[in-house]
């Protein structure tokens, strides 16, 4: 069974850690419902995150909706990860953006 761990800190990132994949969404969207401040753009840190599906993706996106045009940064992903994402085309769908570029 997948585990998805994470902290948010005190300047919106929230720090995600584990495999981010079907069984790990329900701990997403209570980690991340718990941290979204609703005032600024919300960081995921996932520089611990070592695998990430379609699952993973969809939640992502969906957050970003939720937030409403106030921005969805996605830091640090490892290559594994940023493969993924660069596969799926998600830069700037629904303010979403990775850093570094």
């Amino acid at each position: 069974m997948s585990k998805l761990d994470g902290h948010p800190d005190d300047d919106g990132v929230l720090w995600l850690a584990g495999d981010f994949d079907l069984a790990a969404t329900d701990d997403f969207w209570r980690l991340a419902r718990a941290s979204v401040d609703g005032q600024r753009e919300f960081v995921l840190e996932l520089s611990g995150v070592s695998f990430l599906d379609s699952s993973g993706i969809r939640a992502v996106v969906a957050l970003a909706r939720e937030l409403d045009g106030r921005g969805l940064g996605l830091r640090n992903p490892a290559e594994n990860v940023r493969k993924v994402l660069r596969l799926v085309d998600i830069v700037g769908r629904d303010g979403i953006r990775v850093e570094p570029e």
